[in-house]
């Protein structure tokens, strides 16, 4: 009888640490407070923001390109830039379905912060770096190695 309870308890908290794994299509998505800033951590090959959910209106968005991913510069990723866009009824993250960019700070180096505010409606938008670059006569295309993720702004 203990060991199913145990075994209950630990099949629980493995269900809510598989709901938290920040998939764009889980539930918990626009779940939270709405804030008026987004730090967005650039990486290769991924966006990862401050805050899912974002007060509508005016909102001070920050692009920091993370160095801890030194090692890999040699395969791509030298440079990020940020980019906010709203995403259509329907479309998805990864899909390059998104509408016409609201922000683009651009020329992002290792260790560089860029800040700017934007004017956000309600909506779903998709935060991206779509940097294409040659790396030893290979394309590099940050979007396509998943350089993108969403956040729903209320």
């Amino acid at each position: 009888m203990r060991l199913a309870f145990v075994l209950a308890i630990l099949a629980a908290g493995v269900a809510v640490f598989a709901a938290c794994g920040g998939d764009d299509d889980s539930p918990a998505l626009g779940a939270g407070t709405p804030v008026s800033t987004l730090t967005a951590r650039l990486t290769n090959w991924k966006v990862t923001p401050s805050s899912r959910t974002l007060a509508a209106g005016k909102v001070t968005v920050t692009a920091v390109h993370v160095m801890d991913h030194m090692d890999s510069a040699p395969d791509g990723g030298a440079m990020h830039q940020l980019l906010i866009a709203p995403l259509p009824a329907g479309a998805k993250a990864g899909q390059g379905k998104y509408g016409k960019p609201v922000l683009n700070l651009t020329d992002l180096k290792m260790g560089d912060e860029k800040t700017a505010e934007v004017d956000l409606a309600p909506g779903t938008y998709e935060v991206f770096c779509s940097v294409v670059e040659d790396v030893k006569g290979k394309t590099v295309n940050h979007y396509e190695k998943g350089m993108y993720t969403t956040v729903i702004v209320k």
